[in-house]
């Protein structure tokens, strides 16, 4: 009877642990993640594109935040996603018929954490792309925050090696190629002017950020897109603008 009774107690453990693994595999996602909502998982996105028009983000072909679009330049900020699992699109909101312009890779995302998508390139002359960065680094030491740079600039004139990035007249990034995106730099807490330069052309400032306030403990990104042509006037003039990730 015993016997009996162990290995009845034995084979109900057995079950048991099978069913919560198997609820546990469940409740994942094909990455690994758990339902985003519960896994405080953020994303935003900046569309930088200035011919691709509205865009839409799809993700397992269901569409993201509601009915909102993605216009250039303007950044989404930050949104939770109702599903992690692929394919990731970047579908167009300018047409009736569903037209997929990007297929984005973004697995592997992991709880607690922001995410960017930047939108690139140009869709006319076939270099439309993306960044995807994570929104995430170590915290900078007391009374300073930090900064990174990302040039999404396709066609800037006399900057077809990279623009420069100054802080307050001091180089914060020499050289950042297009579609890149820089390391986290620290800086100590306070306002700042910033400036971005082509690369080699230092006295030429194509656009300025100033009195921006760098807070202690935060992260920022900025960031250029558009053209830098002298005739450039119109939505697609080279610009700038900065996020707080943190």
């Amino acid at each position: 009877m015993n016997n009996n009774k162990s290995n009845f107690l034995s084979t109900l453990t057995l079950l048991i642990a099978g069913i919560m693994l198997f609820s546990a595999i469940s409740s994942c996602s094909k990455n690994g993640n758990i339902n985003p909502s519960e896994a405080k998982i953020e994303y935003q996105v900046i569309n930088l594109s200035y011919d691709a028009l509205p865009v839409y983000l799809y993700v397992n072909l269901l569409r993201q935040n509601g009915n909102n679009t993605y216009r250039y330049p303007t950044p989404s900020g930050y949104f939770g996603l109702n599903t992690i699992d692929t394919p990731f699109q970047i579908r167009s909101a300018s047409t009736g018929n569903v037209v997929n312009l990007l297929k984005i890779d973004s697995t592997n995302l992991k709880r607690e954490t922001k995410y960017s998508l930047f939108i690139t390139g140009s869709r006319a002359q076939n270099t439309l792309g993306y960044l995807f960065t994570v929104d995430t680094s170590t915290t900078p030491r007391v009374g300073r925050g930090k900064i990174r740079f990302v040039n999404a600039a396709p066609e800037v004139t006399g900057a077809s090696q990279g623009l420069i990035l100054t802080a307050n007249e001091t180089v914060a990034f020499p050289q950042q190629k297009f579609n890149s995106v820089s390391q986290f730099i620290e800086l100590p807490a306070g306002i700042y002017d910033f400036k971005i330069k082509p690369f080699g052309a230092a006295d030429r400032t194509l656009e300025e950020i100033e009195n921006t306030t760098i807070q202690d403990g935060r992260l920022y990104t900025i960031y250029a897109y558009g053209r830098a042509f002298v005739a450039a006037s119109d939505s697609t003039a080279f610009g700038a603008g900065i996020l707080t990730n943190r």
